[in-house]
């Protein structure tokens, strides 16, 4: 007799909860990585142009990275409004 696993969470709920708490995890990323040309500027003989390319190349990958996730949070099931810990909540509502 085989045991089939045990779901605790619906896979489009589970996901829509990924989802959310990597936009959550989104402005902590990006703290770092805005940080990140200050933690070698003494040691190497960096010039400030590259510094501010970096920055620059750093803030659209977080911009781009942050319309996906919520495009990918508007296509799942819900919606983004919608609360994943509530069942019968559609999002639509205000």
């Amino acid at each position: 007799m085989t045991r089939r696993p045990t779901t605790f969470l619906a896979r489009d709920t589970y996901r829509r909860r990924r989802l959310i708490d990597g936009l959550r995890v989104l402005p902590f990323l990006g703290a770092l990585l805005f940080l990140v040309p200050l933690l070698g500027a003494e040691t190497t003989g960096r010039a400030t142009a590259y510094a501010g390319m970096y920055l620059f190349a750093a803030w659209f990958l977080l911009i781009v990275g942050a319309a996906l996730m919520i495009r990918a949070l508007a296509r799942a099931p819900g919606g983004v409004g919608a609360d994943p810990l509530e069942p019968g909540s559609r999002g639509d509502e205000v």
